[in-house]
């Protein structure tokens, strides 16, 4: 009962990089845009996904699709 409602979890393990610009964008969308915790990861995902597009680095899922949420999300 004490513990936590939501945890955010790697489904692999992953880059540092890619982790600390993962988190960042998750933490943006929580505290700037107010984003609840499911649209925060899809936005976190999909930020990191179109930088690496722009940036012509590989798209794979490996590097942007990772971290779920699970638990009481909303």
């Amino acid at each position: 009962i004490a513990g936590a409602d939501t945890l955010i979890m790697s489904l692999w393990p992953v880059e540092d990089e890619s982790a600390r610009t993962w988190m960042r964008a998750l933490y943006e969308a929580r505290f700037l845009d107010r984003l609840d915790t499911a649209e925060c990861v899809r936005a976190a995902s999909r930020r990191l996904l179109e930088e690496r597009r722009e940036a012509g680095r590989s798209t794979h899922p490996f590097y942007w699709a990772a971290f779920v949420a699970t638990g009481q999300w909303r």
